[in-house]
This record gives C-alpha cells, sequence and structure tokens, in this order.
C-alpha cells in the first residue's frame, strides 16, 4: 500500500496537489501564452480524439523511489485531490485502452531522462475546471515512479494562474562516461553511448566498449538484476524500419555482452523503439547522432 509521505506540491489553478510519495522535481516550466492539446479519448483508426485550449501553461515532472508501486496506486491519489478540489475528470485510460505507443507519442510528454514513460505501464488523465484544462500522465518502471502533470489557464479565466517555486533537479548523467553501475542504482537505466555501428549496419564495430564491460561487472555484483537493453534510432526513414534496425543494434550489444563477457543471453532481453524516444532534436546532425543509442534498464532485482 502506498502511504502519503513528505508533501510535495504541484502547484495548479486552486489546487496544490500532495504527491503520493517523496519526490524530486526534475522539470518546472511556465509559458505565458500558448496551445496545447489535450487528448479526450484513446488513440483509434489513425485518430487521436482532443480538445487545444490556448493559455498560460505550466508543466511539472516528478520522479520517486516506487518499487511496489502501480501506475494506479500513484495517480489515484492525484485523482481524488483534483476530484475534491472541483476538477471534472474527462478522460482516463490505461497504457494498451489508452492505444500504446501510437497515443503516448501524440501527446505532449517531456522528454528523458526528465520524464519516462514505460509504454506497457503508464496511466493518463484528462480534467477540466472551468476553461481550464490539467492533464497527467504517470508512469512506473524498474521500481521508480514519474508523475507530469500540465495545466492551461486561458487567459482571462475566473481561475488565477499557476505559481510555483518549485525548482528542477539536476538531471542525472545517463553518458557512457558516468559510472554505468552508478547509474543504475540511482536511476536503473543508463545510456551505452560508446557503441559504434557500421555505416548502414546493425553490426557493432570491433572495438573495446567500456560502457558494456562495467556492464557485465554489474550483472557479475548483482545475479539477482536482469535488464533490457533497448535500441533506438535518429527520426530518419520509415517507423517500422527505424523499429527494427534499433531491435537489431540491441541483439548485437545482447551478443558481445554473451560473448566477449559471459553474460547469460537470458538475462538480457532486447527491444527496438525506433525514433519515438528522442533524447534531442532529429533537425540537427548532433541531435540525430545523440539520438542513435543503445539503453540499458533494469527490469527485475528478484
Amino acid at each position: 500500500m502506498i502511504r502519503a509521505a513528505a508533501i510535495w506540491l504541484l502547484a495548479g489553478p486552486a489546487v496544490a496537489l500532495t504527491m503520493p510519495l517523496p519526490a524530486t522535481v526534475t522539470l518546472s516550466e511556465e509559458v505565458a501564452l500558448t496551445s496545447h492539446r489535450v487528448a479526450t479519448g484513446p488513440y483509434r483508426a489513425g485518430a487521436l480524439p482532443s480538445e487545444t485550449v490556448e493559455g498560460r501553461l505550466t508543466r511539472e515532472v516528478f520522479r520517486m523511489a516506487a518499487p511496489d508501486a502501480t501506475p494506479l496506486q500513484l495517480l489515484a491519489p492525484l485523482r481524488d485531490q483534483l476530484e475534491a478540489a472541483g476538477w471534472e475528470v474527462v478522460f482516463t485510460c490505461a497504457d494498451r485502452d489508452c492505444g500504446g505507443f501510437l497515443f503516448r507519442f501524440e501527446i505532449d510528454v517531456a522528454p528523458a531522462p526528465q520524464m519516462f514513460v514505460d509504454l506497457g505501464a503508464y496511466r493518463y488523465l484528462a480534467a477540466r475546471k472551468l476553461d481550464a484544462w490539467t492533464s497527467l500522465v504517470v508512469s512506473t518502471s524498474a521500481g521508480e515512479g514519474y508523475v507530469q502533470r500540465i495545466t492551461v489557464v486561458p487567459e482571462g479565466s475566473d481561475l488565477p494562474p499557476v505559481a510555483t517555486e518549485a525548482r528542477p533537479a539536476p538531471a542525472p548523467d545517463l553518458t557512457a562516461t558516468s559510472d554505468v553501475a552508478a547509474a543504475l542504482e540511482a536511476t536503473g537505466r543508463a545510456v551505452l553511448s560508446d557503441l559504434q555501428f557500421e555505416t548502414g549496419s546493425t553490426a557493432l564495430v570491433e572495438a573495446d566498449y567500456p560502457s558494456l564491460a562495467a556492464l557485465a561487472d554489474y550483472l557479475r555484483a548483482n545475479t539477482q538484476v536482469t535488464v533490457a537493453l533497448v535500441g533506438h534510432t535518429d527520426a530518419e526513414g520509415g517507423a517500422e524500419s527505424n523499429m527494427a534496425i534499433s531491435r537489431r543494434r540491441a541483439d548485437s550489444a545482447r551478443a558481445l555482452l554473451a560473448g566477449r563477457y559471459g553474460i547469460p543471453a537470458a538475462r538480457v532481453e532486447t527491444f527496438g523503439v525506433g525514433f519515438f524516444a528522442p533524447l534531442a532534436r532529429n533537425d540537427t546532425p548532433e541531435g540525430r547522432e545523440t539520438n542513435r543509442r543503445v539503453e540499458v534498464v533494469v527490469t527485475s532485482t528478484e
């Protein structure tokens, strides 16, 4: 059972939400005037029902240690607080019922590492109060919980604008130059960004890879841990081909982890998500290079 602990405020019109667990603010931003699309139904038949609202937008993202929590357990107390403050829940859904990854990538979600959405373990909620809208995205993965709230208050609204003193926490260093074991212990994930693939290929260049060596050391020291290698691409090319390429590159990393370092393949799953989880913009060479990567994610410590 989740118990509400130290109070962390997620400011919003006429309500400050209490996080269900002690949390760290990873992102806090405000835009004076913008348009924002709120999902009002699941993604079906190539379309997402939505409401577009203009006004002052605030976004805050929280990360918390939640080893035994489900997305619903984190969302439910926040939903109850909204309803008690007079917000009407217009739409709520869970991962597959929302439309899976198609829904996830149609809505506005802060990028990793500030916000992380597990495509098999997330919840969404949209609520309205007078002419203001607020939405919650809640996800759990590898013992971590993430909550994003976006609130839009139109100009001239009877509700006051959002005022918050929250400050973003420093983002963890998830690159291969950081200590992989420390990153996995702190966040449950790390980027293996020193991996190099043959041009136009999914085969790794013959080289030493300190990130894979560090991952192997971590797995040998923690025999109960299993992980997933997740491949990512830039946005050049089609979705299906990039999904396949990213999966095969993750497969290549697993093969090297098993063949060179003796890690049983059964402890390492592989997935490919193509260009659907970028770390940077795809309209610059530097951004595309950053997005072409393989990440390791802790999947079990049992």
